[in-house]
């Protein structure tokens, strides 16, 4: 992470946030709380993601009842990695 960054957590967590300080005070990192981040922070977000064609990894599934019960074995197991999708 460069130098004078900020980390903005967008997933909402009981647990306890750890991280190691010494590189968050040596690169002058800071974290920032917030349910959604600014505006201008997600604008970043989506120019980076498109300056390095960073795409969503998504798990699909047919819509139909087969479909839906093995979406939701995957989500009861633990399963299911970022996005599960069902897909017509």
């Amino acid at each position: 992470m460069a130098a004078d960054g900020a980390i903005f957590p967008l997933t909402i967590s009981f647990d306890k946030l750890k991280i190691p300080a010494l590189p968050l005070i040596a690169g002058g990192l800071r974290i920032q709380g917030s349910a959604v981040a600014p505006r201008g922070e997600i604008r970043k977000m989506l120019q980076f993601a498109a300056t390095h064609d960073v795409r969503p990894m998504i798990m699909t599934w047919p819509m139909n009842e087969k479909g839906v019960e093995d979406a939701m074995r995957t989500l009861r197991e633990g399963k299911m990695r970022y996005r599960g999708v069902l897909v017509v």
